[in-house]
């Protein structure tokens, strides 16, 4: 009786209208009638209306044909008889309106949820003898936009078509090898390595030339006295001076004291001057004022 009422109310209008308007009929042949996704668990009528848009959108991209939804068969359809009569797998009932609207294909699906599973049917009808054409299905587990880039191949499915992708970017082929008589590049020889910058002597340093130029004036002073120690010497001996001894006695005192002394200051400069070339670190020196006098220290380090 249902069935009845809706043949009565909603089917022999739109065939009415398609007898009483050949041309329309004429131009729906070339055209394909697709439903709004059935929601069903887990989805809410929002998801189901962005789905069937896309849906329709690539059908009609896939297919080449005019698309006939619902904004369309709304104008022609009083309530929601449709949806109160059809069910989801009722594909007689959606080809029978398909038939009335002188479109010769339908597509009709739903869309679920299960857990983290997005699950997308669809279903491809011949109207005129209620039979189905192709069925593809859709899982996608995730957020909605897995979904949303699964919907064109499924739909490329429905019509045995592959969907085009982006080539990827071609890579270019490598190049063959040099041929063994390349001559090899040779390193780059090896450049010297700086030489360090001359030491500047400090104090301390200039201090031990000064000691060590002394004590050569002194031991020349030495040299000298020596030979004239010697000469007194033999002047006494021979008796020239009638037995006066200074003259041996100044030379030889002069001779031992210019030895000593020169000896210490050629000591004493060489280590200086030694000190400050080979230290590590430039010898400081340092005058410490103490009671009566003062104490100087020096310092540095091998």
């Amino acid at each position: 009786m249902k069935r009845h009422f809706f043949f009565m109310q909603v089917i022999l209008p739109l065939l009415l209208c398609a007898l009483c308007s050949p041309c329309a009929a004429a131009d729906n042949s070339e055209s394909i009638v697709v439903w709004r996704v059935e929601p069903k668990t887990g989805v809410t009528d929002k998801d189901a209306d962005v789905v069937s848009a896309m849906v329709a959108m690539e059908v009609g991209r896939i297919s080449g044909k005019q698309i006939i939804g619902e904004t369309e068969m709304k104008s022609l359809m009083v309530g929601e008889e449709k949806k109160l009569s059809c069910g989801a797998d009722d594909t007689a009932c959606y080809a029978e309106i398909g038939a009335a609207l002188g479109a010769p294909e339908s597509v009709i699906g739903t869309l679920a949820k299960m857990g983290d599973y997005w699950i997308l049917y669809l279903q491809r009808l011949n109207v005129r003898t209620a039979t189905v054409l192709g069925r593809a299905e859709f899982k996608a587990k995730g957020d909605i936009n897995l979904l949303v880039e699964g919907i064109p191949p499924a739909v490329a499915d429905l019509f045995d078509k592959v969907v085009a992708k982006t080539a990827p970017p071609s890579v270019p082929e490598p190049q063959p090898a040099a041929p063994a008589t390349t001559p090899i590049p040779q390193a780059p020889a090896m450049l010297p390595e700086p030489a360090p910058a001359p030491r500047t002597l400090t104090a301390l340093g200039w201090s031990g030339v000064g000691l060590l130029a002394g004590g050569g004036a002194f031991m020349a002073l030495a040299g000298v006295a020596h030979w004239q120690t010697n000469e007194a010497k033999k002047a006494y001996d021979a008796g020239k001076t009638n037995g006066d001894r200074s003259d041996y006695d100044t030379w030889s005192g002069t001779m031992i004291a210019s030895y000593v002394i020169g000896g210490a200051a050629l000591g004493t400069g060489a280590a200086l001057l030694i000190w400050d070339l080979v230290a590590e670190k430039p010898v400081q020196a340092a005058v410490v004022p103490m009671p009566g006098g003062a104490m100087i220290t020096l310092a540095g380090r091998w």
